[in-house]
């Protein structure tokens, strides 16, 4: 099993599935949409929700056909310049744009974390970088918020952790398992270590007409 399987692997059932890995194929967005309808269906809403295992860089939507964009810990699979840029003409004049990416929150940081981040996303930012961004590409900001820290530990981290083992024994304790392992555990100690230098920041704009 590749890396990539491994990691759809250990985080498709998982509530939240968080910051990590490149590009999806549509294989592995199926796996997390099958668990999605699941929810659905349990919960009384299948009627209401439309999932589509699509390329975030080559959606079906018409221009200005949506009123809201919502995209939690995704846009950073094609860059976020590149999401606000290609998705902003499928929103309707004043439609809003959400979405939640990666986010320095000081000016410098740590020479280890920083390293780490630089090599994981190349995009990454602090806010005011982002937000100009947007108002490049017609938008103007509405709303900006930072994740708490109850978002990446109860929320993302500790229910990842609790998946170790079982993920482990289900794929032979391989070496390709371990070090998949290995390596979500070493950004678990980075975010517990310098917290206050990083979180997701929650950018919401509106459509200029």
């Amino acid at each position: 099993m590749d890396d990539y399987k491994l990691l759809i692997d250990l985080h498709k059932e998982g509530y939240r599935q968080g910051p990590g890995g490149d590009a999806e194929t549509e294989l592995a967005l199926q796996d997390f949409l099958d668990v999605l309808d699941q929810r659905a269906e349990s919960t009384g809403v299948a009627d209401k929700i439309s999932p589509l295992a699509l390329s975030m860089d080559d959606l079906p939507f018409a221009n200005e056909e949506l009123d809201v964009i919502w995209s939690e810990g995704a846009i950073y699979n094609i860059g976020f310049e590149k999401g606000v840029a290609e998705w902003r003409r499928f929103l309707k004049a004043g439609g809003l744009f959400v979405a939640s990416e990666i986010t320095w929150l000081t000016n410098s940081r740590p020479a280890e974390l920083q390293k780490h981040w630089d090599s994981e996303y190349s995009e990454i930012n602090v806010a005011s970088a982002k937000i100009r961004v947007l108002e490049k590409h017609g938008f103007t900001p509405v709303g900006y918020f930072v994740l708490p820290e109850h978002c990446w530990l109860e929320e993302y981290y500790r229910p990842l952790q609790a998946r170790f083992e079982k993920f482990l024994n289900r794929n032979g304790n391989s070496e390709e398992a371990r070090e998949i392992v290995n390596a979500e555990q070493h950004e678990i100690d980075l975010y517990e270590k310098y917290k206050s230098h990083i979180s997701y920041g929650v950018y919401i704009a509106k459509k200029l007409g």
